[in-house]
């Protein structure tokens, strides 16, 4: 009992309970007897992962496992000196019913068949006109040998056995040359080849081709040549922080504050980086709460947050809170890292120079600050200017611009004279007069000239004001429109190093242009899915590449949600390059019929010759108005 419990353990472990039947009766008392030898005390603990019950069923009922524990072949053999002899009895089964002779009883069943071998029995000219034009014109390439009909493409070459229009008989050699062992799930073109060395039939290419294409085991566990879709980039933000991407990089050595990943946050307009030092332990709320501390604390809410889908993005929480903040979440496909691509490139730099500064795998976080200020102040590619003068116009000042006295003098900032615009200096008479008001209020009033003087000179104040708030409004103009002049060149800046990446991008194997409807069957990549609901197998490294077929619900630009079952417990939405369209085999194809024209005998490849081998990047679908959350994206046969 216990060799079948361990035999068949993958099948019988869970909850649902099973029998075991047996003819050992003291077996039904075995498990639960208080006087237990050692060796069964020893497997209680391994009968206890299972949830059986044991019956006995007497030796006469129960004879397929009394059968079955007779086996001849499992009799210990006898040694050379044991005096005892072995005798083994061979038996050899020959098939009923051969190949050929199924193809010689399908030839009464084609009427095409049975008027050729009637020609070629009796050549005349009338049974020559009654062959159809397939036949007709190659009728000389046709010969009969034991019942077999033969057709040989040119002289010298071997004659091939002549199939007739029998889809089952075709099937069955399709079978015995691709799926068995010895056909080893080869390619269409080496498939055909092996095939038509032997055989032949009207569009056999064709017939060839389809069935691979449809075969259930090359569609799961052979892999796509070309795989990814064409770039599709996010559009261009309009202003600074209006559109922010988000990511985790994670696996970092934990520092003396128990921090063992970083929040990264990019704005995508001035590419400006925010990092922040965090706890694997971090929960929704508390990314909430860091992105109101830094992000929203300097610079207000943006309208997009793009991020791929890590439990903290997906919760409930998350959502709810930006939903009634009013930004739109924009997350990956499952799956697809590539479309949030430049936080992913920015981990990358990030990663690059905290190795060049960290001593001490305990010290990262400490040098968190340099390294954001050396990224900030750094010119970026796309831009051609420094995230810190695209959003504010202006570069850092770094230690090495300081004066060297300027710790000793106040820093060694001389404010100008004219800084505030020029004002006109008031005469001697004035300043003693003024001193004489706080002297003695009980003074005498200045005569007319000196009044009119006084007014003269406070004119001349007014209009200095009005030239100075002139002058600031103009200088507030031209910061304005440098501010305006930046903005514009960095979104035509980045306009263009988009334009140019996908460029690039569309000339390496980007060619996956397959388009689904709703309710088409695909099949899934099988690439970070839980092993468990791929396979049984122990080892990953044979796990098949594609698992379903699925059905596909709605389509969002490069990516389409599909149905998957409860249990694979992921994300439904998927970039197309996880996908692949499901093939069925249909019998009733025009592909499978005899050739009507002459011309088609072989349409496909000449005879006797041999063929030559044959949440984006991101969309943008329709906004989802309840949740505020967009998934974005970013075959040949074989």
């Amino acid at each position: 009992m216990k060799y079948a419990l361990a035999k068949f353990r993958v099948y019988l472990l869970g909850d649902r309970p099973f029998i075991v039947y047996t003819d050992h009766a003291s077996l039904r008392s075995a498990v639960n007897s208080p006087h237990l030898s050692q060796r069964k005390a020893r497997w209680l603990s391994f009968f206890a992962e299972y949830n059986f019950t044991v019956e006995y069923k007497p030796g006469r009922l129960n004879v397929v496992a009394d059968a079955l524990s007779r086996r001849p072949d499992f009799e210990p053999v006898g040694t050379p000196n044991s005096g005892t002899a072995t005798v083994a009895v061979m038996t050899s089964s020959v098939p009923s019913s051969t190949l050929h002779d199924d193809v010689r009883r399908a030839y009464a069943q084609d009427g095409e068949i049975v008027k050729l071998l009637a020609h070629l029995s009796q050549p005349s000219r009338e049974s020559l006109k009654r062959l159809s034009s397939a036949y007709r014109p190659a009728s000389d390439r046709y010969t009969t040998r034991n019942g077999l009909l033969y057709y040989t493409a040119v002289s010298g070459d071997t004659p091939r056995v002549v199939i007739p229009d029998d889809t089952d008989l075709r099937l069955r050699i399709m079978f015995e040359y691709h799926d068995a062992p010895i056909g080893g799930h080869r390619g269409r073109e080496k498939t055909y080849l092996t095939v038509s060395r032997d055989f032949y039939w009207p569009c056999q290419y064709q017939f060839v081709r389809k069935y691979i294409r449809a075969c259930e085991v090359c569609q799961r566990v052979k892999s796509s040549p070309s795989l990814r879709a064409p770039l599709q980039s996010l559009p261009v933000p309009a202003e600074c922080w209006e559109s922010v991407s988000m990511d985790f990089v994670f696996g970092l050595p934990k520092d003396a504050r128990g921090n063992t990943d970083i929040l990264v946050f990019v704005d995508r307009s001035a590419k400006w980086y925010t990092l922040v030092a965090v706890p694997e332990s971090i929960t929704a709320s508390g990314c909430a709460c860091v992105f109101i501390d830094t992000i929203f604390r300097l610079h207000g809410l943006p309208r997009e947050l793009v991020s791929d889908r890590d439990p903290r993005f997906t919760a409930d929480f998350w959502r709810s809170v930006f939903n009634s903040l009013g930004t739109r979440l924009k997350m990956s496909t499952s799956d697809h890292p590539e479309s949030d691509g430049q936080t992913e490139r920015a981990n990358r730099v990030l990663e690059e120079i905290l190795r060049g500064y960290v001593h001490s795998f305990k010290s990262w976080s400490e040098f968190l600050p340099m390294v954001e200020f050396a990224i900030n102040n750094s010119v970026h590619a796309s831009t051609t200017h420094t995230p810190f003068y695209v959003n504010g116009l202006r570069h850092p000042r770094v230690p090495t611009l300081l004066e060297c006295d300027s710790g000793l003098r106040g820093g060694g900032t001389r404010a100008s004279k004219n800084r505030f615009g020029s004002r006109s200096s008031r005469s001697d008479k004035e300043v003693i007069a003024f001193d004489a008001d706080i002297d003695n209020i009980d003074i005498e009033e200045d005569d007319a000239s000196e009044s009119a003087e006084a007014l003269t000179e406070e004119k001349i104040d007014v209009a200095a004001v009005h030239s100075q708030r002139t002058e600031a409004n103009e200088s507030a103009d031209e910061f304005i429109l440098a501010r305006e002049t930046v903005v514009r060149f960095v979104q035509d800046s980045i306009a263009e190093a988009v334009d140019k990446q996908k460029q690039n991008a569309d000339k390496n194997g980007r060619a996956n242009t397959l388009l689904f409807n709703k309710g088409d069957l695909v099949l899934l990549s099988t690439v970070n899915l839980p092993k468990h609901v791929v396979t049984n197998l122990g080892s990953s490294k044979l796990l098949p590449k594609y698992t379903g077929p699925f059905r596909v619900l709605h389509r969002l630009g490069h990516a389409y949600t599909i149905e998957l079952p409860r249990r694979m417990r992921t994300h439904p939405t998927f970039y197309v390059g996880r996908l692949k369209p499901y093939h069925q085999y249909t019998a009733s194809s025009d592909e499978e019929r005899p050739c009507a024209q002459a011309s088609r005998r072989e349409p496909c490849a000449p005879d006797g010759g041999h063929r030559q081998g044959s949440e984006e990047q991101l969309s943008h679908p329709e906004t989802d108005q309840q949740s505020h959350e967009l998934p974005l994206a970013r075959h040949e046969e074989m």
